[in-house]
């Protein structure tokens, strides 16, 4: 069997309307097709938690799902487009890699979470037909 999988991806996030705007002038994010490799590096990790009374026995347990985002953006972001900052002092600053979103304003971290999102479903994908022939 042959299965043909691009080695890439392109996403365009809903931050800040951005997909009402002219394709042009649009935020694109393409990222690499994950890999098992990438899958494995990236899953989330379990952390256990117990909980204790004041006389110092368990009471119960918290579990929660601890996922690095930087690591996914890491492993995932190839490039982003059309994305860029003003600094109040007439320098405009691009946002293209990884290490841009990271270091780039907080007005930036609801796009570094909804790439995270969607990075993370990526991860989670099976191969579905549109990716076969």
């Amino acid at each position: 069997m042959n299965l043909t999988i691009s080695k890439e991806q392109s996403y365009i996030p809903e931050f800040n309307g951005n997909r009402k705007l002219p394709a042009t002038d649009q935020i694109v994010v393409k990222y690499r097709t994950p890999t098992t490799a990438i899958k494995n590096r990236c899953k989330p990790r379990n952390e256990a938690k117990a909980i204790t009374d004041k006389a110092g026995n368990v009471s119960h347990m918290e579990i929660t799902l601890d996922t690095d985002d930087v690591q996914v953006l890491n492993s995932l972001l190839i490039s982003i487009s059309g994305c860029s900052y003003d600094d109040g002092e007439g320098h405009e600053t691009q946002i293209r890699s990884a290490r841009d979103l990271i270091d780039a304003p907080v007005a930036f971290e609801p796009l570094l979470k909804e790439i995270v999102k969607e990075f993370n479903k990526a991860l989670q994908e099976e191969l579905d037909e549109k990716n076969s022939e």
